[in-house]
């Protein structure tokens, strides 16, 4: 397939516009509903269409790479026990691979004691297709001289007694199961079909017969195009034959079955994706999960051509998995890989660029108060080492030593001496102080030249520039993915270290990109204040609520008093006020706020922050409907306010509703754009609704949806990781799991201008996803109770965070729990004692998948597109194009349904979800989930940052409240 060429997008509109013209940064995406440009001026008001937009798209390419193995596939799988003097079992992973290695490919290990007339070329290869996997080892062929262990048997390899090497510390490792692997049978493939070109073998014999005795003998034997004895994959059968004839190898050809079984799908795939890992990091530089090219990068520069102080790299993201065309039970497996673009950015500025400032390092000296801001600055910090690409925490810098005098422990040899014979590395700056201290593993403390790290965190500015330097196009993506066709092309790829690694294993292409078909998902309807949004705003509908009028008779409202917790560094504090209150009360809802504030307290920073909030909350005597608005300005060089979480926390337990405003992100009291400045206050005007209840708008969702309905949305935060000095190492908060609970009991807009949610947290380890049922159940039950709704007719749950291999599980154990909250209606108020089932439907969103989509033109594709031609291996499964950003490629969403009861067969889930995209009341435009998940996604993160987790949140205050916004 030739690649897509770059189609031009439209001027703005409904489905795909390009870019829009108008003014700045207050309007609606010029593009309008379906993918629009950056049109009109953004976020607020629209720009002018131009050309007609194009047609929707039928059709669309995937990333997904089709493959298959070919006829003679098979690899080995060895059993591993590694034990220490005592004879208990070495939890070490390192440790564990070390001693393997120690025991094969040592300078006395199996491999030099029993086969010592191998030369290194074929040692090496032989490395390249070993696979250690800390508890087995993966093999594509056999170890030389291990070819079998018997049940009973056991093959020590390192403290044996046998004259295998012997362990520093009195270790032994053991080899204690071999089982040989091919195919898993649901791929559907015949052993004697042929995936890829297979031809007849030469007869065993040695040596290789020559060219005319082969193609006579072609006749009994099935032969794959590679080499049985080495890793080279060939594109004809006159090159394999004269490999064979020169090196006296022999083919990869059928044989025996009996003892070979069929591999599962979970140890396949884990085969699979070990050895791509192993053949992108041949040619490629790993970072993080990902691969660059650490010699191609690009460098961003701002409109005056000044460089913005990063480099931007292209990680190859790829994975082998499932795939299915259909949804059927009997639908064979397809063996895909999913190859992916991402960018990956890293500052150009070293630490010690920055510390020295322009000045020269070696010459530089620092005082003891320069000393002391440095280390405050960077201590406990992440900076990433830019030869490696690894992260560290800094735990100190030493500024009375230098890599040319800091002698490497053990090693006869300074750092910088270090960095040259061991990293290729020659130090500009050898002389120059400090040299930085971060946390190595098990608690120890690895030096680092400050000219080799660079800070991790970007600045708050150039974050918002991401992306627009860091995103990558449809037509960049689709040549990324043709970069990594050669990986699995024989013949795509030549290096010293052999062919390429996967054709040599047996895996290889059986198609193009695979082509779906693409179906539009239609605006739902969206009513504001009793008027319906008009399509060409059903990207951006914020101007159209700005000007919403609820119309609640006065009499009937409720009055907010604000408590206004402003910094004393913020003037024209009461003018602002007036700006939100004037924008609140403008839309005649059911909560207005009052001509003045009901108090005003003077705040500082940190704990000048919460320590006022408390002060004034603790010995005050308040009135009922407490709204605190906080007009916060974080400290210098800060993007958030330190006492952000601290603040929340302490009004979470009294259950009081609370907004801030950030005068670091817009300093509204010296407004320099008056307009910007009213299109952020408007948007904290609708927060403030939102949170006291109020609806802003309603998202009409499918009528054949049984009512009342339960809306479940679960997800668990789990806070990034920090360097403890107590501890010495970067260690994980306990994360933080959420659930919402949202009741919908009308299809009629009126009847809905109140929502009716419930929510709770729960703490919980850290990193662990699963297990809860118990919240989930208890959330659910107090909601019944709590809006006094006793027979619900149907429950939805969207559950974020599952992975497809944890599914099963994951679902077996929460859904019980759901039907047994609902099952008990008898605790609610009026309820009956028993009831008839609720029908219930599971939904797992993943967001963190590489799977994208892209025309067959080079476009993007759409906002609402709706992909349902990718199936997974378990679960029917569709995608939904949430979002479509201007700079780079949409990313869809995978929704894989797990349990549907046959009772809401007639309600699409995909129509039921998109709906809900269109209904997260903090962004007036669809966003990639919906809102239930996205709502859960925003609490857990809120209650996850707090001191206590969120444990001490009044849950039951904020009952019908969104207070999480």
């Amino acid at each position: 397939m030739a690649p897509p060429s770059r189609g031009k997008g439209g001027s703005g509109g409904y489905q795909q516009g390009g870019r829009g013209q108008g003014g700045g940064r207050g309007g609606g995406r010029g593009g309008g509903y379906q993918q629009g440009g950056r049109g009109g001026g953004g976020r607020g008001g629209g720009g002018r269409g131009g050309r007609p937009d194009p047609p929707f798209p039928k059709t669309a390419l995937s990333n997904l790479l089709p493959c298959s193995v070919m006829p003679n596939f098979k690899f080995y799988q060895y059993g591993i026990q590694c034990t220490d003097k005592h004879g208990n079992e070495i939890a070490s992973r390192s440790r564990r691979g070390t001693l393997f290695n120690l025991g094969i490919f040592g300078p006395n290990g199996h491999i030099a004691r029993n086969h010592g007339s191998m030369s290194k070329k074929a040692v090496d290869d032989l490395r390249r297709i070993v696979f250690f996997q800390s508890s087995f080892v993966f093999s594509a062929r056999p170890i030389p001289g291990i070819e079998s262990i018997s049940k009973d048997e056991k093959i020590p390899i390192v403290g044996g007694g046998n004259g295998s090497p012997i362990s520093d510390e009195g270790d032994a490792v053991m080899l204690t199961s071999l089982t040989v692997c091919n195919a898993p049978v649901e791929m559907g493939l015949s052993r004697k079909a042929a995936a890829v070109p297979q031809r007849a073998a030469p007869q065993a014999g040695s040596p290789c017969p020559p060219v005319g005795q082969v193609a006579s003998s072609m006749k009994t034997l099935t032969v794959d195009m590679r080499c049985a004895n080495c890793a080279y994959t060939f594109v004809d059968e006159n090159a394999l034959i004269a490999h064979c004839r020169e090196t006296g190898h022999f083919p990869v050809t059928s044989s025996d079955d009996e003892g070979i079984r069929p591999a599962n799908r979970e140890e396949f795939i884990q085969y699979a994706n070990v050895a791509l890992r192993r053949a992108l990091g041949e040619r490629l530089a790993r970072w993080g999960r990902e691969y660059i090219d650490p010699k191609s990068w690009t460098e961003p520069e701002d409109r005056n051509g000044r460089s913005l102080g990063v480099r931007v790299f292209k990680a190859y993201s790829c994975e082998f998995g499932w795939n299915k065309s259909k949804p059927l039970p009997s639908e064979p497996l397809q063996l895909v890989v999913t190859a992916d673009l991402r960018a990956k950015v890293m500052r150009t500025k070293s630490l010690l660029d920055v510390m020295s400032e322009g000045n020269h390092p070696e010459k530089m000296r620092y005082d003891a108060r320069i000393q002391a801001a440095l280390k405050r600055n960077w201590c406990n910090e992440v900076v990433i080492a830019t030869y490696d690409k690894r992260c560290y925490s800094v735990v100190d810098l030493h500024f009375d030593k230098t890599p040319a005098s800091l002698p490497v422990e053990g090693m006869g040899m300074s750092h910088a001496e270090y960095f040259k014979a061991r990293k290729d590395i020659d130090l500009k700056y050898p002389n120059a102080a400090p040299i930085v201290a971060v946390s190595g593993r098990n608690g120890s403390t690895i030096f680092l030249p400050a000219e080799l790290v660079c800070g991790n965190e970007l600045d708050p500015q150039l974050k918002m520039k991401l992306p627009s330097i860091a995103s990558f196009t449809p037509q960049v993506r689709y040549e990324g993915i043709e970069e990594m066709k050669k990986y699995l092309t024989p013949g795509g790829q030549k290096s010293r270290t052999g062919g390429g690694l996967l054709t040599s294993l047996g895996f290889g292409l059986v198609d193009k990109l695979i082509q779906v078909a693409v179906t539009k998902l239609e605006l739902p309807v969206i009513t504001a204040a009793g008027v319906q949004v008009p399509a060409h705003m059903g990207g951006m509908w914020a101007p159209m609520i700005a000007k919403a009028n609820y119309r609640v008779n006065p009499q009937h409202a409720v009055k907010l008093n604000v408590v206004l917790v402003c910094h004393r560094s913020i003037r024209n504090h009461g003018a602002i006020y007036d700006s939100i209150r004037d924008m609140v009360n403008t839309h005649s809802a059911k909560y207005r706020l009052g001509d003045k504030p009901f108090q005003r307290v003077e705040a500082g920073d940190r704990q000048d922050h919460w320590g006022m909030v408390e002060k004034y909350f603790g010995g005050t005597k308040l009135p009922n409907n407490i709204m605190v608005l906080d007009f916060s300005r974080p400290p210098r060089g800060q993007a958030t306010d330190p006492a952000y979480s601290v603040v929340k926390s302490m009004l979470g337990k009294g259950g009081y509703l609370s907004q801030f405003v950030n005068f670091a992100t817009y300093d509204h009291s010296n407004p320099r754009d008056v307009k910007r400045s009213n299109i952020i206050l408007s948007g904290v005007a609708r927060q403030i609704l939102s949170k006291c209840g109020v609806r802003i708008w309603w998202v009409n969702i499918p009528r054949s949806l049984p009512l009342p309905a339960v809306f479940v949305g679960v997800d668990v935060y789990h806070a990034p990781r920090k360097y403890d000095p107590t501890a010495g190492k970067r260690t994980a908060k306990e994360s933080v799991a959420a659930v919402i609970v949202q009741i919908v009991r009308s299809h009629a807009p009126d009847k809905n201008s109140m929502v009716e949610i419930y929510c709770e947290t729960e703490r919980r380890s850290a990193g662990k996803e699963m297990e809860l049922g118990s919240v989930m159940s208890r959330a659910v039950a107090n909601a019944l109770k709590a809006f006094k709704l006793s027979a619900p007719k149907s429950c939805f749950i969207w559950r974020d965070g599952v992975g497809d291999s944890a599914i099963p599980q994951v679902a077996a154990q929460e859904i019980p729990a759901v039907r047994a909250a609902l099952a008990n209606p008898g605790e609610v108020v009026g309820g009956l004692a028993k009831a008839a089932p609720v029908p219930l439907s599971y939904i797992v969103c993943q967001k963190r998948i590489n799977t994208k989509f892209l025309t067959t033109t080079g476009d993007k594709v759409p906002c609402g597109a709706l992909v349902t031609g990718l199936q997974g291996a378990e679960y029917k499964t569709f995608y939904i194009n949430g979002t479509s950003p201007p700079y780079s490629t949409p990313k869809p969403v995978r929704f894989v349904i797990a349990q549907r009861d046959p009772p809401l067969a007639s309600v699409s889930p995909s129509t039921l979800s998109w709906a809900l995209c269109h209904d997260y009341p903090n962004w007036t435009g669809p966003i990639k989930v919906p809102a239930p998940v996205q709502m859960a996604h925003k609490l857990a993160e809120l209650a996850g940052n707090m001191e206590d987790c969120g444990s001490s949140l009044n849950h039951q205050k904020y009952a019908g409240k969104i207070y999480f916004l």
